[in-house]
């Protein structure tokens, strides 16, 4: 009963500090960055969609759904909707009034206001402006509450969009604008990648910057150079990740991202950007010729002392716009801890590891060091040349991975390299060396050992190693579209000896078949 009390008397001295003037119509009409789903869009104008059931619905975000629709009842359900939702009102300590989906909200609101408002009565305009006046005013309070870096940015996102439809000039501009190039150097890396190196958080900080740059640059006198490099070179890194079937690289979470928002968020960068070769503040290294790409993760110098996946030294390849080699992807709607573990596991991805151990330790209790990353270009081809420490501790051993892509001819030769550091742990016994195969493949096995990787597309390339210990095995991916059988080729170099031979390695290729 208590609590009860407290917050409504709490909601009682906010709502006192919250007053606002209201306006008659917006200073300026704003064009929205993005484009909705048109499908979504029908499917809530013919009755089939709950919006209230949306996840998300307090953002609005299905605004845009609706917009793409287009239709007059499409713009009556979206005035009828936001109206409902400003004569519910909410409690202002409410879910509803978090600062991050009030931020969106008033977003959404203030870029869709010129559809959907500006069609309907002049009192309803003036109870909608009304209202984000209010939900600005609040996020201004909500700004100074938070030490969250990300958090930070999507409130001054939300004050700077609402303003601009409020008022001729937004006074405290410059402010804002300092403190997220204060966190921009917190959230991003020099080559432009996101400090977690998850592509999903890199994208979502993007589109936030490209929203605020829009903002800016309608506004008169405003400095936001720092602003405009930070988008153009984490745009950048986003074509480095973006492969070529215009999906993202599947590492760390790569998978989750759908292409459209990819499209759509690298057309508003403006122009084509350049794509980097290497990445080594966030740890990526591309490889390509005319035909193919080979992505690889090369992990963060000089210590990774935890990580979402234990992918160290895995690839990625693709062959025109098709994908060869993969990792196995990401559960979307899992919320089993040991399911995860496996997909983030290297096993899951096409790289080696020793015993069934991963080469970095999900829990962060064993140190890797990632010891040599070397990346040189000739006219013949690109090598790359890498070192880490994962087995250390456990087996007295290091990890060597070499990768060569040819420029003359459809070739990438590799070369995994076991080297024993003395009498350190136990000896291992094996190290797996795994190759993930895209769903679209099909494996034949030649007399010779060879491998030929039939593609439905009517391409073959033939894989090749000196270790004849190799096995083909069914495997599961877990594609955007749900778990699909596959294949998996599995290279097995024994190391009892490891400490008598000192080094133990395997040579491995891939070879277009004309």
């Amino acid at each position: 009963m208590l609590k009860f009390i407290d917050l409504i008397t709490n909601n009682y001295f906010l709502k006192k500090k919250l007053k606002v003037d209201g306006q008659n119509s917006p200073v300026r009409r704003l064009t929205d960055n993005w484009q909705g789903n048109s499908e979504i869009g029908k499917t809530i104008v013919n009755g089939k969609n709950n919006p209230k059931l949306i996840k998300d619905f307090n953002r609005f975000y299905f605004l845009r759904d609706l917009k793409a629709e287009g239709s007059i009842k499409a713009r009556s359900i979206a005035r009828s909707l936001v109206s409902n939702w400003i004569n519910e009102k909410h409690n202002l300590l409410s879910k509803e009034f978090d600062s991050q989906i009030m931020a969106e909200r008033v977003t959404c609101w203030s870029f869709n206001f010129s559809w959907f408002a500006e069609s309907g009565e002049l009192y309803l305009q003036k109870k909608i402006l009304y209202s984000i006046a209010l939900q600005t005013k609040y996020l201004e309070i909500k700004l100074t509450e938070t030490n969250n870096h990300l958090q930070q940015i999507i409130i001054i996102k939300g004050i700077l969009v609402a303003k601009s439809i409020l008022f001729d000039d937004i006074i405290i501009i410059d402010e804002l604008l300092n403190i997220i190039d204060q966190k921009l150097e917190i959230l991003t890396n020099n080559d432009g990648g996101h400090t977690s190196r998850s592509p999903v958080l890199h994208i979502n900080l993007l589109r936030h910057l490209i929203e605020i740059r829009s903002i800016v640059g309608i506004l008169k006198n405003v400095d936001a150079e720092n602003l405009h490099k930070k988008t153009i070179k984490m745009g950048e890194f986003c074509r480095g990740f973006q492969m070529p079937n215009d999906c993202f690289s599947w590492f760390h979470g790569g998978s989750l991202v759908p292409k459209d928002i990819i499209k759509q968020t690298l057309n508003r960068i403006g122009y084509k950007n350049r794509i980097f070769q290497l990445a080594e503040d966030t740890g990526f290294c591309r490889l390509s010729n005319m035909d193919t790409v080979v992505f690889v993760d090369i992990g963060l110098k000089p210590i990774v002392t935890a990580n979402t996946k234990a992918s160290l030294f895995a690839f990625e390849f693709f062959y025109k716009k098709e994908k060869i080699i993969s990792n196995l992807g990401e559960l979307t709607k899992s919320s089993i801890k040991s399911a995860k573990n496996s997909l983030a596991s290297s096993a899951a991805h096409s790289t080696l590891n020793i015993d069934d151990r991963n080469n970095i330790d999900l829990t962060g209790k064993r140190k890797t060091e990632i010891l040599e990353v070397k990346y040189g270009k000739t006219k013949d081809g690109n090598l790359l040349d890498l070192t880490h420490s994962g087995y250390k501790t456990i087996f007295g051993i290091n990890h060597k991975r070499q990768i060569y892509l040819s420029n003359k001819k459809n070739e990438i030769r590799g070369k995994d390299v076991i080297i024993n550091l003395g009498n350190i742990g136990t000896i291992p016994k094996m190290a797996n060396i795994h190759f993930h195969l895209n769903p679209s493949i099909e494996l034949i096995k030649t007399r010779s050992g060879s491998i030929l990787l039939n593609h439905l597309k009517g391409f073959v390339w033939k894989m090749t190693s000196d270790n004849q210990d190799i096995v083909i095995q069914d495997s599961v991916m877990f594609t955007p579209k749900g778990p699909t059988p596959c294949k998996e080729i599995m290279i097995i170099m024994k190391l009892e000896k490891i400490r008598a031979y000192k080094m133990i390695s395997c040579n491995w290729a891939f070879q277009l078949q004309k």
